[in-house]
């Protein structure tokens, strides 16, 4: 596949420095003119073209080599790209005040002979390497054997290789010896790849006995028989002259991480300057509503389960504060303020987090973290279920996929809890900065009306 991805990409560049200086010499004798005697900025046009198109053509996908056989999204997407290839140039020559001196005649006879002799090339070409597929030709041939086991079947196979492969026989052999016969049928059929397949616990021995097929030039494949064994294995590697498996791994790791921390540095730092205000005011009127500290800290679990201070407005009066979240807050609490009530009913009161994601304990966009001592029926939280310390895995969040899904307030039944732990895993499993993105815009949507804030 990367010999025809290669292909397709030098003619199309063949296609149109060719077509451009074909139709230099077309125009050319049309007008009177020189038949072949390009100018200096048609030489450079046609240059630019074909670096522009190149480059245009690896974001358009149309060199993908999983899909570069597919006749439909090669011809849309290689027509695509020439086609936008060109409306840049326009687009260029008009912002440079450069297309008074450019032929028009030649400029788009050149655009319509390029496009269609890449079109009309990849549709030959195509049908041809169809057809010489159907005939096996230009794939592995390959042998599926089982070792103790049923062999893969061949529609696996050439489905996981993208059609890469194909299958010319299969067997199951009981005995390990038996693949010393397979020496004479890789010869005798021109064998290119062998996949055998084995129970976990005889990987090992299957691996040893390799030797008896080492003296031929033909890649084998070792697999477990049983695909549950490897479900919870993301990668395997080596690790010096030892095998790795990796079986858990960050959910945000890497560039993401980098990406995700940056959100929160830039949205917290600009939310924290256009609302201080509105912060200030808060501050003011909660010191005029009742005594007491205007802030109101409490210990919460957050990344991989350390503990840190939340910073949040005071809502309720000092001589009823729970620091310890032992009693979850109700609607119409007698212990909330009057003015606790409007800041909480708006989110307001959560606004001095924004410290805590500058600081880095929390982000934006994660699990809400709950205090300590939070139960719901009379239990703690992770006892209730038994994966809840997975959402740990992220730092927790001023918002997050469960709040804008509904699951908000107060945990005061097991459904309410699970639904949203399992939001959490969803966001955790699923995170992207587009995902964030969404979550804020429908979080700012709910601050203006949202039934179950209080």
């Amino acid at each position: 596949m990367y010999n025809f991805a290669a292909g397709f990409a030098a003619f199309d560049i063949f296609a149109l420095v060719a077509a451009g200086f074909l139709c230099v010499g077309l125009v050319g004798a049309t007008g009177g003119a020189s038949a072949w005697s390009p100018q200096e900025w048609q030489i450079w046009a046609i240059l630019f073209a074909a670096a522009l198109h190149y480059g245009l053509a690896h974001i358009f996908e149309v060199y993908r080599t999983p899909t570069i056989l597919d006749r439909r999204h090669v011809l849309r997407r290689a027509s695509l790209s020439i086609l936008c290839t060109f409306a840049l140039m326009i687009c260029i020559a008009a912002a440079t005040k450069s297309a008074e001196s450019y032929s028009r005649l030649w400029f788009f006879s050149w655009a319509g002979t390029s496009t269609m002799l890449a079109i009309a090339a990849r549709a030959v070409v195509l049908k041809r390497i169809r057809q010489s597929l159907a005939e096996s030709a230009f794939v592995h041939r390959a042998l599926s054997i089982g070792v103790f086991c049923d062999p893969l079947h061949p529609r696996e196979i050439e489905s996981q290789t993208h059609n890469e492969e194909f299958v010319v026989g299969h067997a199951k052999f009981d005995d390990l010896a038996e693949l010393a016969d397979l020496s004479d049928r890789i010869v005798q059929d021109d064998i290119d790849h062998v996949y055998l397949a084995a129970p976990w616990d005889k990987i090992p021995t299957v691996l040893r006995n390799l030797d008896l097929l080492r003296h031929l030039s033909t890649r084998v494949f070792v697999l477990p028989a049983d695909r549950r064994v490897l479900a919870d294995v993301i990668d395997v590697a080596k690790f010096g002259d030892r095998i790795s498996f990796c079986g858990i791994e960050e959910p945000i790791h890497g560039w993401s991480l980098w990406f995700k921390r940056l959100e929160d540095i830039v949205l917290a730092s600009c939310a924290l300057v256009l609302l201080a205000p509105l912060m200030a005011l808060t501050a003011m009127a909660i010191k005029i509503d009742s005594p007491g500290p205007i802030f109101f800290r409490q210990r919460r679990v957050g990344f991989n389960g350390r503990i840190f201070e939340l910073w949040k407005f005071r809502s309720m009066f000092v001589e009823k504060t729970d620091p310890h979240a032992s009693v979850q807050t109700s609607r119409a609490d007698p212990r909330v303020t009057c003015i606790g009530r409007l800041i909480r009913r708006s989110s307001i009161d959560e606004l001095p987090q924004l410290l805590n994601v500058i600081l880095g304990d929390m982000s934006i966009v994660g699990p809400r973290p709950h205090a300590l001592s939070t139960k719901t029926d009379g239990r703690n939280l992770d006892e209730l279920v038994d994966y809840y310390a997975v959402r740990h895995r992220v730092k927790p969040g001023m918002t997050g996929w469960a709040q804008v899904q509904g699951f908000r307030g107060e945990l005061d039944t097991l459904d309410k809890l699970r639904n949203r732990v399992d939001c959490d895993l969803y966001y955790i499993d699923n995170w992207t900065l587009l995902l964030d993105v969404g979550i804020i815009f429908r979080t700012m949507m709910m601050v203006l009306h949202d039934s179950r804030a209080y």
